[in-house]
């Protein structure tokens, strides 16, 4: 097997349809989605913590992230989102993805690589389809964490980063301005 058809098949063994890749020019930055950590709450930051020494704790880890990204519009309708992969030469970018009607992104998802590096320690970034919302998994030895926020273009610590990014990034590539602009609502030409 390939690269990608490995990929595709801990995909489903995790639950999770991958439908295609992103291109670099259609969507912000994964990293970006890891700027949600940095707000306050006071900017709409939720958290949840599952601490390890809980009963069950996977099973309530898959329960916890899943409801937060429904409740923050990380996931729509049909169950479909962005998640940041790595490729063999650590670059990330977005793959535009689909849970089945069961999945396990804490458990078999961590272990097979997917969503985290080992089974019940996830570290993950999920973005909405419109980039407007963004969720991040990490863990420790103590706990399962979850943080997210809404309506990310209207935040104005967001902005200012996707405008560092856009306008005084050289290092990351035309790509990365040119998707930060667009995240802005900006003209890439601008």
């Amino acid at each position: 097997m390939d690269l990608m058809q490995d990929l595709v098949e801990s995909f489903r063994l995790a639950g999770i349809s991958l439908l295609r890749v992103v291109a670099p020019r259609e969507m912000i930055s994964p990293s970006f989605a890891w700027e949600v950590t940095t707000l306050s709450s006071s900017s709409g930051r939720v958290d949840v913590e599952i601490l390890r020494v809980e009963n069950d704790c996977i099973s309530r880890a898959n329960s916890a992230w899943f409801a937060m990204a429904k409740n923050l519009r990380v996931v729509n309708d049909r169950r479909e989102f962005l998640l940041a992969m790595e490729n063999v030469f650590g670059d990330l970018y977005w793959s535009h993805v689909s849970l089945a009607r069961e999945w396990d992104f804490i458990g078999v998802g961590a272990a097979l690589g997917v969503t985290g590096s080992r089974e019940g320690f996830p570290g993950f970034a999920l973005m909405s389809l419109d980039g407007n919302s963004a969720l991040v998994g990490h863990s420790d030895q103590d706990c399962v964490s979850f943080t997210g926020v809404a309506d990310l273009k209207n935040i104005p610590e967001l902005r200012e980063s996707a405008a560092r990014l856009a306008f005084h990034s050289p290092h990351r590539g035309n790509d990365a301005a040119f998707s930060a602009k667009v995240w802005l609502g900006l003209h890439p030409s601008d």
